[in-house]
């Protein structure tokens, strides 16, 4: 009782105070204005519950029943493919190797140099049913960090010595076609006849999954860092600067190219002059955006093959092509695990739109028109 009793009289000796300010401030006419200082208010006789008085950020898109919001691309995926750790896979990226198959299917796709002017594809695939995978050629020392990024499970069909080495110092997973050469992946008849063995090596989502089960790899996707934000709706980040195509030097004659097709919001990727296909569908391979992470990349010393070091731990700054448009960007990885950060040019953390990305790991500056 004294307690109300006290809360009631402070309540009214405030509404006086307040009144008599009112009058003298309303009363001053072409004075000076009274000068009222800051006094803290009283110490709350309770504290209300935090959680009760929250109102839950809403989530910037909802999605269906049994769908959830990939990390990789921001778009709608089964909720079993959502938490089910991804796969690493190592394209073949010669022109004996073209069309490729699976493509389209990869959520995020690296392409970085391997010997003398060849590329290689490291595709990331999670939410994916292809029954044609590849060709599938071996990995490099480097290859591993795309993997680590995504906690993905590594595929490749041999190896180079680092390679191998990278694979198991840093504890990756792997399926290695030359241990499941005539299991997991099978040879295509023709292409090893008229193109040669090491352009006819495939696999199948099918055939990984069920070997990954058999290893018995833990394939909880639980703790995976997205790489990007996403925009809700189609955005330009800087439409001043337009990218209505890229040309991506990688070395010597291998320029490849996208070209923006505004009606679609996609990006088409050239090889050698042709597009690059997608043997399973038959389609122009394409994707949303378009990322080129610039870095050093120097060949080993006395390494008689010709095989590199890409710098890919450290940092640096590329750039951003989507929606017809580019921004500059920059990229951090503080070690071997450490995941690589991307960030806009105001270093905040770096948002994409929503769909499949592909980053073209390169050492020189891209052209854009």
């Amino acid at each position: 009782m004294k307690k109300a009793l006290y809360i009631l009289l402070f309540g009214a000796i405030l509404a006086f105070t307040m009144l008599f300010i009112l009058i003298l401030v309303s009363c001053g006419g072409d004075a000076a204005p009274a000068v009222i200082e800051y006094i803290a208010p009283p110490t709350p006789i309770f504290t209300p519950d935090p959680a009760a008085s929250s109102t839950p950020e809403p989530d910037p898109i909802s999605p269906p029943p049994g769908m959830a919001v990939s990390l990789l691309t921001g778009m709608y995926i089964s909720e079993e493919a959502a938490v089910r750790r991804p796969f690493a896979v190592v394209y073949n990226n010669e022109t004996r190797a073209m069309p490729q198959a699976g493509l389209m299917q990869a959520d995020i796709l690296y392409e970085v140099l391997a010997e003398g002017v060849t590329t290689r594809l490291i595709a990331i695939f999670q939410d994916f049913d292809a029954e044609m995978i590849g060709p599938i050629r071996s990995t490099r020392h480097y290859f591993t960090y795309f993997a680590l990024d995504h906690g993905a499970i590594m595929v490749h069909h041999g190896g180079s010595p680092m390679g191998y080495a990278a694979i198991s110092n840093r504890s990756i997973p792997a399926v290695d076609g030359m241990r499941y050469d005539g299991s997991v992946f099978w040879r295509d008849n023709e292409r090893r006849r008229t193109r040669g063995m090491e352009h006819s090596s495939f696999t199948s989502a099918e055939n990984l999954l069920n070997i990954a089960e058999e290893l018995n790899f833990n394939m909880d996707a639980a703790g995976f860092l997205g790489m990007f934000e996403f925009f809700d709706e189609p955005t330009a980040p800087q439409p001043e600067n337009s990218a209505l195509s890229v040309e991506v030097p990688f070395w010597g004659n291998n320029i490849t190219r996208f070209e923006f097709d505004p009606e679609s919001g996609l990006y088409y990727k050239y090889i050698f002059g042709n597009p690059q296909m997608d043997f399973n569908v038959d389609e122009h391979v394409s994707v949303t955006n378009v990322i080129i992470q610039i870095t050093n990349i120097s060949h080993i010393p006395g390494d008689t093959e010709g095989r590199r070091n890409v710098e890919l731990v450290g940092s640096g700054h590329g750039f951003l092509a989507t929606n017809g448009t580019y921004s500059e960007i920059y990229w951090q990885k503080d070690g071997p695990g450490e995941p690589t950060r991307w960030y806009d040019s105001d270093r905040n953390p770096l948002t994409v739109n929503r769909g499949r990305t592909w980053i073209s790991v390169i050492h020189n500056e891209p052209v854009f028109e």
